[in-house]
């Protein structure tokens, strides 16, 4: 399925899994993690708000705070409304409360992401290599691209790699052409 706030794409199985084990709590307990993770505090107190539940322990602990986390930055990357994103979840079988709950942290804290997003802005290193490979063990349907980028302010040479679902290859490479076609513009000025 096609979810917005995974950009169009499917959710990942970690996220999708991760959701569904936090689905156990009871709301109020859900909203308190929740509250938790936006106001940024130190992730000991996710312990203590999880430890009379099956996800007492540190490595549960961790993987509710990263969805809660990559949740909400992923409405925001993707521009999707916190009505969306609770039709979203509903649709991935998250509860009512808790997609609300997401829902609302998300329309919350979008002002504050855009207004980081503007000041800090972004820059786009020289992009000198770019190569496919196959995906890890594991991985299902993807391939792991590989691209490596000269850093303007540094001089270092970086390698991303990034695990892309075979589906979304063709409309990866015709948006990279777009943007090399408009930096070319933008040169050309």
């Amino acid at each position: 399925m096609k979810f917005k706030f995974c950009s169009d794409g499917d959710c990942p199985l970690w996220a999708l899994a991760a959701l569904h084990a936090l689905s156990s709590l009871p709301a109020p307990l859900f909203r308190n993690l929740l509250h938790h993770v936006v106001d940024e505090q130190p992730d000991d107190g996710i312990m203590e708000i999880l430890k009379d539940t099956n996800l007492s322990s540190r490595e549960e602990c961790a993987r509710a705070a990263a969805v809660l986390r990559w949740t909400l930055r992923q409405a925001h990357r993707c521009s999707c409304s916190g009505v969306q994103l609770a039709r979203d979840l509903l649709v991935l079988g998250v509860p009512r409360a808790h997609a609300a709950a997401l829902a609302e942290a998300a329309d919350s804290t979008r002002d504050a992401y855009e207004t980081h997003v503007k000041s800090n802005g972004f820059m786009v290193n020289k992009v000198t290599d770019v190569f496919s490979s196959p995906a890890p063990q594991g991985t299902v349907d993807s391939i792991k691209l590989t691209i490596k980028s000269d850093e303007v302010f540094a001089g270092e040479q970086n390698t991303t790699e990034l695990i892309i679902d075979k589906t979304q290859i063709k409309d990866l490479l015709e948006e990279l052409k777009y943007a090399y076609k408009k930096m070319e513009e933008i040169d050309m000025e």
